[in-house]
């Protein structure tokens, strides 16, 4: 089998199986993919289009084509020389009726055997009585829905117990509070009567109906009360969602078991970690699954790959290190996204873009103190319950030191939401050091200079008299006692309010260039030097050398191009703001009385700026329906003028109505047209910059479904559209060279032939990219600003690699990719090259020059080129 080169991330649906997929295989095959990376497999809800809503761990869903389907899939693969990759899901399962281990939870309470399995916290409060669960899916209060007669006795037949109904949702009765006599003694008609009755007389009186209830070992409740009042851990604030105890080692056998077993009989060659941060002790976790995966190696087929593929999803902060004592393969990518957007942006534009943004938003104060209070925000709304959950146990602690028992649980909350509101990372690992046999090196990683970071900054800004208990919680937090529970849930608390906080708050809010604005990104940094760009490439080659490389995601905020198109915005600021000034001015007749706002315009004209087709001047239904989804969704998002729980229709229309009338408003759209020809294809020529690098730099290169062609798209659902592969098959078929497709550049097929023939040069000399040194190349100071350049090298074997950093800066004779040369100048960009160097991507043209290499002799069209010495050629 090969080994791991290059990954492509399928999302297996109902609409798109895995039998859909082994239709394409030899289309994979041809790109030059060697491991297919699908997205999760296991039963989830019905009609799931993302797979994250686990409800059983032991069978593939037969809505995605079931184990026939990935038998299917993997021998078609390994076949062609390719391999599998699951996403696999420990954090959370799905709740509901068709989820065996919650229902039984459901109907037997505390007793149930799979009560351990989901993290529960069965002490009594005011919202509930001990030993029960609150459930709040009501879509009313309580009182009302029974009053309304919309909890209704039915009983299953078929599985022979009684439930209550309220729309989708089904809540189990427990048999020992409401029995029935067996079938056998009194017969099938007595039977059958003795349940109507039954229901009869329950769903007739509200008051029987509700001391029925009553027994029951959970509390319906109204869905608002759930952020404050639920009682246990969900993914984030989505109540269908409920955390496992993966750290528990019977839940993680019950959860891996049948996953472990595919990998043991080489039906898939590894697997990635969903979201990392959310286990308890994501380092025990990597631990365990890594034995796992090495006590079936004895086992798998001769042809599998000697080391495990084990990948976790994981956002890295700027500094932050991924611990190194997980020995994973690498993260799923979102870091290199981050150092790659950095490279593309030009920090000349970064003033002008500050003063626009702040123009257009004059009580923004700064990104860091808008963060800040966002995390403040959700830990006060959306992730109050398990606030209060961690504040309470807390202050229960100092009241039983008698030199904190004066402080007050205000003061309490006021240092413990502040502390983290000032962490810069997702979570510590901490839980992973204390607790009971999860002993792993103190030197797993660095993320205790975060939370020390925050300490000194807190310090700072709190009452003198606040220190000694900042430094008691500080104490806590890093483990100086074996109360690992506590620093668990703070753990649990940091994660979630990051994510919801920044990536789905701040994100939204934030508009001085969008293309800073996305998953793994610091939209506080603007951009990196190419010299920075080049120590984390070596850094990356030394210690992750096989972590993934990805600039697209099935989460993204927008496509991997339509950010590469914004990012030109900062090497043209003025005129943007000039550009913006006139569509504003042409546009404020469509304004309604409630909005958009000077905000949400400037980020709408940005999104519509990336997501504008190459191929199209006017706006069809099908894009307009695209925009409106997302304008929605970042209003809700943004929770300035609204949110999902509480939407301000106003606002919303007003939005929507002004997207439907500028997009057939004629003179904005003239305007707004020829200032996107102006930068589309330097948006293109960062495009492909982004891809070569993505391709060969050190580390794993992975491809989201559909975007080998031009990917404009945005947020969910918009970036989960079927791929069209009919067309790209056709592409691939008409053998085009990489100069060939310069021609037409707006089609795609040019990133798609780009990205097969490095793959293509890779699996010649896989060497050279999996185990050669990373070398920065030094260009003439002219270009600095301009081009990229660096080489790889193992043993006799080399590439050199030239890309454009900021297009726009090499002053284009033609708007359009496909005239001659793209640059006015045919000076040299190297000195002392050492060999005589042909090109892989322009029809093998051989660079005659020893010594020296200029832009035109390289580039046919524009400076993006991978070379090779000429004495390489086999």
């Amino acid at each position: 089998m090969s080994n791991l080169r290059a990954t492509l991330r399928l999302q297996i649906h109902n609409e798109f199986t895995l039998y859909d997929a082994c239709e394409h295989i030899d289309y994979y095959h041809s790109l030059g993919i060697s491991h297919l990376y699908l997205s999760p497999l296991f039963e989830s809800r019905h009609g799931s289009n993302h797979g994250y809503d686990t409800i059983d761990y032991n069978r593939i869903s037969q809505e995605r084509g079931g184990e026939p389907g990935l038998l299917a899939l993997s021998h078609a693969a390994h076949t062609r020389n390719m391999g599998l990759i699951l996403d696999i899901v420990p954090n959370h399962m799905a709740v509901g009726s068709d989820n065996k281990w919650w229902q039984d939870v459901l109907t037997w309470g505390r007793s149930s055997g799979y009560a351990s399995f989901f993290d529960i916290d069965w002490d009594a409060t005011q919202h509930r009585p001990e030993n029960t669960i609150l459930l709040p899916f009501l879509d009313r209060p309580y009182g009302l829905a029974l009053k309304d007669g919309l909890l209704t006795l039915f009983y299953n037949e078929e599985k022979e117990y009684f439930y209550i109904q309220h729309y989708e949702h089904c809540f189990p009765i427990c048999p020992d509070h409401l029995p029935l006599p067996s079938k056998n003694d009194v017969g099938a008609e007595k039977w059958y009567n003795s349940i109507q009755s039954t229901l009869d007389v329950y769903n007739d009186n509200a008051t029987d109906l509700h001391n029925l209830l009553e027994k029951q070992n959970y509390r319906l409740a109204w869905w608002r009360v759930a952020d404050e009042t639920i009682n246990w851990r969900r993914f984030f604030n989505i109540t269908e969602l409920v955390a496992l105890n993966i750290q528990n080692d019977f839940v993680f056998d019950a959860v891996h078991s049948y996953a472990l077993t595919l990998y043991e009989q080489g039906v898939i060659d590894g697997f990635r970690v969903d979201h990392i941060d959310g286990l308890a002790q994501p380092g025990y976790y990597c631990q365990r699954l890594r034995e796992e995966m090495a006590k079936r190696k004895a086992v798998r087929p001769s042809s599998s790959p000697e080391v495990p593929i084990l990948y976790v999803e994981k956002i890295l902060a700027p500094e932050e290190k991924l611990p190194p004592t997980w020995q994973v393969t690498g993260t799923t990518g979102y870091d290199f996204l981050e150092e790659v957007s950095l490279l593309l942006h030009d920090n000349s534009g970064e003033k002008a873009l500050d003063s626009l943004w702040k123009e257009v938003a004059p009580s923004w104060s700064d990104y860091a103190t808008e963060s800040q209070n966002a995390r403040i925000e959700v830990a006060e709304s959306l992730l109050c319950g398990a606030t209060d959950n961690l504040i309470d146990h807390l202050y229960r602690l100092t009241r039983l030191d008698i030199t904190l028992r004066d402080f007050t649980k205000r003061e309490v909350r006021l240092i413990v939401i502040k502390l983290l509101s000032l962490i810069r990372i997702y979570r510590t690992y901490n839980a992973d050091q204390i607790g009971k046999n999860r002993s792993l090196s103190a030197h797993s990683g660095n993320q205790n200079i975060f939370l020390e970071q925050a300490h000194k900054e807190l310090k700072i800004k709190i009452l003198s008299r606040l220190s000694p208990l900042l430094n008691w919680l500080n104490e806590k937090l890093v483990g100086k006692d074996d109360d690992w529970t506590r620093v668990q849930a703070f753990e649990h608390l940091s994660a979630p309010l990051a994510a919801k906080a920044i990536e789905d708050t701040v994100f939204y809010r934030y508009g001085r260039l969008l293309s800073r604005n996305d998953v793994g990104t610091d939209p506080a940094q603007f951009s990196i030097s190419s010299t920075k760009f080049h120590q984390a490439m070596q850094s990356r080659k030394t210690n992750i050398p096989q972590s993934m490389l990805t600039t697209a995601t099935h989460d993204h905020k927008r496509g991997e191009d339509a950010r590469a198109r914004l990012a030109v915005l900062s090497s043209i600021s003025s005129e943007w703001r000039e550009a913006v000034s006139r569509w504003s001015t042409l546009n404020k007749v469509h304004k309604g009385k409630n909005g958009p706002d000077s905000r949400d315009e400037l980020i709408l004209y940005q999104t519509l700026l990336g997501a504008w087709p190459l191929e199209q001047i006017i706006p069809d239904t099908s894009f307009k329906k695209r925009i409106i989804g997302w304008q929605i969704k970042a209003i809700r998002e943004a929770k300035r003028h609204g949110s999902w729980a509480d939407p301000d229709k106003d606002y919303e229309t007003d939005c929507t109505a002004f997207i439907e009338k500028i997009l057939t408003h004629e003179p904005f759209l003239a305007d707004f047209t020829l200032f996107f020809q102006k930068i589309a294809p330097a948006g293109a020529l960062n495009s492909l910059a982004q891809t070569v690098l993505r391709f060969t730099v050190p580390g794993v290169p992975d491809t989201y479904q559909g975007t080998e062609w031009w990917d404009f798209s945005l947020v969910d659902p918009d970036n989960r559209q079927a791929v069209d592969y009919k067309s790209r098959k056709k592409a691939l078929l008409r053998h085009e060279s990489f100069s060939q497709t310069a021609q037409h550049w707006k089609d795609g097929i040019i990133k798609q032939i780009l990205i097969q023939t490095i793959l293509k040069f890779r699996q010649n000399f896989p060497e050279l990219f999996s185990e050669g040194d990373y070398i920065p190349i030094t260009l003439k100071p002219i270009f600095n600003n301009s081009l990229f350049c660096f080489s790889r090298q193992e043993g006799n074997n080399k590439t050199l690699i030239l890309v454009p950093k900021h297009g726009f800066l090499l002053e284009p004779d033609s708007i359009d990719l496909s005239a001659s040369d793209y640059v006015k100048t045919n000076d040299e960009i190297i000195e002392n090259t050492e060999n005589e160097w042909e090109s892989i991507l322009w029809n093998n043209v051989k660079i005659t020059k020893k010594g020296t290499l200029s832009i035109p002799d390289s580039c046919r069209y524009f400076p993006i080129d991978i070379l090779i010495p000429s004495t390489q050629i086999s």
